[in-house]
């Protein structure tokens, strides 16, 4: 269940979003996605601040609601159940997303999921978008960067990194971008170091394919 903080957070980005004309819901038509369990992967997911930047694989797994989303601003259209960071592969230091399972500053994190998979929008013109932006919320990782200056917890319950799924022409999403400037997770707590920077930047190019094969989702206009 979404929080009354959340709920608040979501109608207040939607209007505006919707003021500036990026998420308009002026026609009727819904999407329909090809697939209803999903996968994200990023081979390198940057996570970066002034001081660092640590670079990691990371897979997403979840579902959407239904394989037609609303055109609404702020809709609850899916949810994410399985995160994993494969710690192995990171460099610049470590990061450990809270599931329950992954090792952080010494313990097992708590299991902070499921996360939310939220519609915000789209970009491009109607009706051949280039993307539809949707946003995930009440995530959170740990983080130790190499020189041991931060070790801390990122992502707060009103934090949406907003995702860009662009489409190719057909209708097949291409590539997962996070949206930069709508890409910050937040300092939530600092566990060691000297100093943690107040949020993080989540950067990098990943794909979307139906979960446990290697086929790209489609979203089209319907």
């Amino acid at each position: 269940m979404l929080t009354r903080t959340t709920r608040r957070l979501l109608v207040a980005l939607a209007a505006a979003l919707l003021l500036a004309g990026t998420a308009s819901t002026a026609s009727a038509r819904n999407f329909s996605i090809t697939g209803q369990s999903f996968r994200v992967t990023w081979s390198s997911l940057e996570f970066a601040s002034a001081e660092a930047t640590i670079r990691c694989q990371v897979t997403l797994e979840g579902s959407f609601h239904t394989m037609t989303v609303t055109k609404a601003a702020a809709e609850l259209m899916g949810g994410i159940s399985r995160a994993i960071v494969k710690q192995e592969s990171c460099a610049g230091g470590t990061v450990a997303v809270f599931n329950g399972v992954e090792r952080y500053n010494g313990t097992t994190t708590p299991n902070m999921l499921p996360a939310h998979e939220v519609y915000i929008g789209f970009t491009g013109t109607l009706p051949d978008i280039s993307a539809m932006v949707p946003a995930v919320g009440r995530v959170r990782f740990g983080f130790r960067d190499a020189s041991g200056f931060c070790t801390g917890q990122y992502g707060n319950e009103t934090d949406l990194v907003q995702t860009s799924f662009n489409r190719e022409a057909g209708g097949l999403v291409s590539e997962v971008v996070p949206v930069e400037g709508r890409n910050r997770l937040t300092l939530m707590r600092r566990d060691g170091g000297i100093l943690c920077p107040t949020t993080v930047s989540v950067r990098g190019r990943g794909a979307l394919m139906r979960q446990g094969t290697t086929t790209r989702i489609g979203i089209t206009l319907i």
